[in-house]
């Protein structure tokens, strides 16, 4: 009965320090910076997405005084866009091995109130450090990306609200 547990116990020191040296590589830890850059981005936004229901409200409200229904619809088809861009992107989001944890966030409305915005990060998967790496740069350049057409599309809504 001891022989087996020898082998068994060696085969398990060997997973363990194996899993210690994978958190440990060099593209690991980049690819954790890089999800932590991602994340601060999401949070940079978060109150922006907050205010596009309100946005879209006063665009509807204003596309019945505005000549050029056109462009109201199309700045209202922005704004559901980066919308539903966002809810992709945060149900996408994983994280990094050695780095799983969720976030929670308070954020204070006008009223003093408090909301929690939870985060959870699918659990990371199976993959090799530099896959990681590269899904990494992948979540933080959607979510540039939505920054951007965020900045574009409230541009576009709030220009025609001040027609």
């Amino acid at each position: 009965m001891r022989n087996i547990f020898l082998p068994l116990s060696a085969l398990m020191v060997g997973l363990i320090m194996a899993s210690c040296q994978e958190k440990e590589s060099p593209q690991l830890k980049e690819a954790a910076a890089i999800h932590n850059e991602a994340h601060e981005i999401m949070e940079s936004i978060e109150p922006e997405m907050a205010s596009l229901d309100s946005l879209q409200s006063q665009l509807s409200n204003k596309k019945i005084a505005v000549t050029d229904t056109a462009a109201v619809a199309a700045a209202i088809a922005s704004l559901d866009k980066v919308k539903m861009d966002f809810k992709a992107w945060e149900e996408n989001l994983v994280t990094v091995p050695g780095v799983e944890h969720d976030h929670e966030h308070e954020h204070e409305h006008k009223d003093g109130e408090h909301e929690h915005h939870h985060h959870e990060h699918k659990k990371a998967p199976d993959a090799t450090p530099e896959q990681h790496l590269e899904i990494q740069k992948e979540i933080k350049k959607n979510i540039e990306q939505i920054q951007s057409e965020l900045k574009s599309a409230k541009t576009q809504a709030e220009s025609l609200l001040k027609q």
